[in-house]
């Protein structure tokens, strides 16, 4: 594969993972602090467990929702790159020097 069709798909494939570790970070500092919460009002157990799950999967809609366009966008540059590399193998990036 050529090096700067690599690189791009590379740097596409690490924008996604940042973005999809940023969205868990901010999962998790929420379901910490609403785990705090549920415990100081005394809410333990499967009901605690049943809210948790709830909230959980609203922020990952959000999440989704907020962040749906980036995610689309992302992966279809991604796939744009692996098609062009399919159909022109020999094809590089202007100001890369092909191996």
């Amino acid at each position: 594969m050529d090096q700067g069709v690599m690189s791009a798909i590379n740097f596409v494939l690490t924008l996604l993972l940042r973005l999809v570790a940023a969205v868990m970070t901010v999962i998790g500092v929420v379901e910490t602090f609403c785990r705090r919460l549920l415990i100081d009002a005394g809410v333990n157990g499967q009901l605690q467990a049943a809210i948790l799950v709830i909230v959980a999967i609203l922020l990952i809609v959000a999440a989704l929702r907020l962040l749906g366009g980036v995610f689309g966008l992302l992966i279809t540059v991604l796939l744009v790159l692996l098609v062009l590399h399919v159909l022109m193998p020999g094809m590089h990036i202007p100001g890369q020097v092909s191996l």
